[in-house]
């Protein structure tokens, strides 16, 4: 008896030390608990949207928000130091996200192409899609897309001919949208004494309208500066009167995850719900393109029933003058 007594002496002092280590899992759950009631981040590390209120993700005993479904799954895909980083720079208050961009030096940067919007090959004539997906190449820096691989030698090999197809096509396209009645470049009104002046110029597949020949040269030597000017003209002209109350690519109501992503393909306003939705976008253009096409027909036609006196508020720039031949 004497000789278990003096064991049990003998242990207490492991006993001692055990017990605190033997709780500690319990206190970290209910620690990770406590953590996870509220959301840690405002921005959704996909979308780059305000989070929902609807959709969370817990890692690491953190509680994180997003702009709405899906997005929590491909935040978990993300590699572990990956995760921990937007953690970090979530509780630091300063999200980042694998679409933010770092700032420039100041300069506009360069534009990509815009996306190839017409439904028809410009080499064949067939409609994209009808001998199945799309061939899409880039021809002097612009998106084209083709209906077979069968048409890709012949316009690699007259790319001119071809390209003034598509320029043809996105002119007639586009015109309608074309928001502004000065010159991006001068200023100068594109109608003088009642005629239209107005040089029609493609650029990345984007339609230009300028006065003369000096502005074409002007826009193709820095086309950037001159793309975020019509980006603005674009938007404000057709804000008002967008004719769809959805996401053309979700379906979702615009507004539902935050302000809508606004951005401009082929001279028409095109609103998201997030900005999850812009590469689905992208990988077929023409079709969301053609929706909002026929949803803008019967405010195009309202328009010109009302024939509003639209003046365009952006003013002559340094003296523009014209001559006889287009230049200045």
């Amino acid at each position: 008896m004497k000789q278990l007594f003096a064991l049990c002496l003998a242990l207490l002092p492991s006993l001692a030390y055990a017990s605190p280590r033997s709780v500690q899992p319990q206190e970290e759950a209910i620690a990770s608990s406590a953590i996870t009631d509220e959301v840690i981040n405002k921005l959704c590390p996909i979308g780059v949207e305000p989070v929902d209120g609807k959709i969370f993700a817990t890692y690491d005993g953190h509680k994180l928000g997003f702009c709405c479904a899906g997005c929590d799954s491909k935040f978990l895909a993300w590699s572990k130091e990956k995760k921990d980083a937007f953690v970090q720079t979530a509780l630091a208050g300063q999200e980042s996200s694998e679409t933010e961009k770092k700032p420039g030096d100041g300069k506009a940067e360069e534009r990509a192409s815009e996306p190839y919007t017409l439904s028809t090959c410009p080499v064949s004539g067939e409609k994209l899609g009808s001998m199945g997906n799309p061939v899409v190449l880039t021809v002097e820096g612009r998106e084209v897309r083709l209906c077979c691989k069968g048409c890709v030698g012949k316009i690699e090999k007259d790319a001119a001919k071809y390209l003034k197809i598509v320029d043809q096509g996105l002119v007639a396209q586009q015109k309608p949208y074309y928001p502004a009645a000065t010159c991006v470049v001068s200023g100068e009104p594109l109608v003088e004494e009642g005629k239209d002046i107005g040089l029609e110029v493609i650029v990345k597949n984007r339609l230009f309208r300028l006065c003369c020949k000096g502005c074409v040269k002007k826009l193709k030597e820095n086309p950037s500066t001159y793309f975020a000017d019509l980006d603005e003209r674009v938007k404000e002209d057709q804000r008002d009167d967008y004719p769809i109350e959805t996401c053309l690519v979700s379906g979702e109501k615009l507004g539902s995850m935050g302000d809508p992503v606004e951005v401009v393909v082929g001279n028409r306003l095109v609103r998201l719900c997030c900005s999850g939705c812009q590469p689905k976008f992208g990988k077929d253009p023409t079709t969301f393109i053609s929706r909002l096409d026929a949803a803008w027909a019967p405010v195009h036609a309202k328009r010109a029933e009302a024939k509003p006196d639209k003046k365009d508020t952006h003013g002559s720039k340094d003296g523009h003058v014209h001559d006889k031949d287009g230049g200045r």
